[in-house]
């Protein structure tokens, strides 16, 4: 057993379920048994931070799914989801008739029962799905392979005029010499129910799960208007799914700072009773119990380490580092994520050596982790803050130190010749995405607010700000 052969290579799910699948079978962290919450009718919005554990999720899921006989799950990424389309599949009368929720329905529905055809007790002969399946493959509609291509196929000049008879042949009423043409995507929304409710009892599941949400940042915030009809039709679609008794359903991953531009006034509310959130902070205290020291613990067990993340620990680290807990040194580095953990795992590794480590040994992998973790501030604020200013933002906080006030960005913006009215908004970014927090003192003794730590914390400009741990040695402030 090698500390060196422990996979801590990749930090995208996607990358893991592709080149080490084993990662995501046998190394994956239940947070709060979500793999089971998941299940819940009434549970289909899962919403985090960035590196929270939303696409390893999915890719959990989609696992599952292939090994057992009762569970379909497809996993679409929205990266490339061409959202103009929308437009398009509206319509003959155009983007307002039965409006984008409507749409967006009927792209669900469709991809839903592009599921049903990989379960055989609904592909056999005698089955009303058949004749469903059939009617909506002769448009071409079940041979894609996800939301992206549903959207093209749907969107296709002379297309849409064709749904008439698709909807005439499921209702058994199909006559060649009929000439009609569909003015919106309604009436094939209520056909296609009608057609579902129809269906014998589904015992298996069905998950459709959408990824790949935050590019809404990269492609502009135009289209947060789409992901809130979004939401709603996924709430509906759902809803019926629920009271047909039928188990299958969509559900959605959000990152937290997307879901806050969803203009959805309800939202709130949705969260609370539909969402689960990725909080892998640990309240009680007790870092090795956290579910966070699963991610070293399971990895670790998996290349041959049969102790737990306690004793690992003892045996890997010092006790002390810079006189703090060696525990809590490394945890104040990262904002209590596992793609954050994992990262630093990597940067022991990349010493080239093994346990036991030294203090020094541990300060230079911080180094070379701390410069991942500053290319990570950049990512994370692409479109969040203007371009201009997040390419600028290292050295912003370069100039202005580990502790500043307001006043002291304000006059940093300005020198860098960039819009200081708007520095309290940027800040209030910086601070919800956990890249710096708030001190003041009380009792004579500091406090510290962070997001991180506490969801409900809020920026305050009279109060100090802090940057985060992580940032220090890259950002040449320690």
């Amino acid at each position: 057993m090698r500390f060196s052969e422990i996979n801590f290579e990749y930090t995208d799910a996607q990358e893991e379920r592709i080149h080490a699948p084993e990662l995501v079978d046998s190394a994956y962290v239940d947070i709060n048994g979500i793999t089971e919450e998941i299940f819940k009718r009434n549970k289909y919005l899962v919403y985090g931070s960035k590196g929270a554990g939303k696409s390893a999720l999915a890719s959990k899921l989609k696992a599952m799914s292939e090994s057992r006989w009762d569970f379909f799950c497809e996993v679409d990424d929205l990266e490339e989801f061409e959202f103009n389309l929308l437009k398009k599949t509206s319509g003959t009368s155009g983007e307002k008739v039965g409006g984008s929720v409507t749409v967006w329905k009927l792209l669900l529905y469709i991809r839903i029962v592009s599921l049903y055809q990989g379960n055989a007790n609904l592909t056999d002969s005698g089955s009303s799905a058949v004749a469903l399946f059939d009617d909506l493959k002769k448009y071409g509609l079940l041979g894609s392979n996800s939301l992206v291509q549903v959207v093209q196929e749907t969107s296709r000049k002379g297309l849409y005029s064709k749904f008439a008879s698709t909807i005439l042949s499921i209702q058994g009423k199909y006559d060649k010499s009929a000439d009609s043409k569909v003015k919106d995507p309604a009436e094939l929304v209520e056909t296609i129910e009608l057609a579902l409710s129809e269906l014998p009892n589904i015992d298996a599941s069905h998950f459709l799960v959408l990824d790949g949400l935050d590019y809404l940042l990269r492609n502009g915030r135009s289209h947060a208007g789409y992901l809130a009809d979004l939401v709603a039709a996924i709430r509906q679609v759902n809803n019926f799914f629920s009271e047909k008794k039928n188990n299958s359903k969509v559900i959605i991953l959000f990152r937290d700072e997307v879901l806050d531009l969803v203009p959805d006034p309800n939202l709130t509310k949705r969260a609370n009773d539909n969402g689960i959130p990725l909080d892998w902070y640990d309240k009680e205290g007790k870092p090795f119990d956290s579910y966070l020291l699963r991610v070293i613990e399971n990895r670790a067990h998996l290349f041959g380490f049969n102790k737990d993340i306690r004793y690992l620990w003892k045996e890997w680290f010092p006790t002390k580092i810079a006189g703090k807990d060696s525990i809590l040194f490394v945890l104040d580095s990262t904002r209590y994520l596992p793609r954050d953990l994992i990262s630093f795992f990597r940067a022991m590794q990349s010493l080239k050596k093994e346990p036991p480590f030294t203090e020094q040994d541990v300060f230079s992998a911080i180094n070379s982790y701390s410069e991942w973790f500053a290319s990570e501030l950049g990512d994370s604020l692409v479109g969040l803050v203007d371009e201009d200013v997040r390419s600028n933002i290292g050295g912003i906080l370069s100039d202005i130190g580990p502790r500043f006030e307001t006043e002291d960005f304000k006059n940093s913006l300005k020198e860098y010749g960039l819009d200081e009215e708007h520095a309290e908004k940027i800040l209030s970014i910086l601070f919800n995405t956990s890249w710096t927090g708030n001190v003041w003192r009380k009792f004579d003794s500091p406090r510290y607010a962070w997001k991180h730590r506490r969801k409900k914390a809020v920026f305050s400009p009279k109060k100090t700000s802090v940057v985060h741990n992580g940032l220090l040695k890259a950002l040449s402030l320690r």
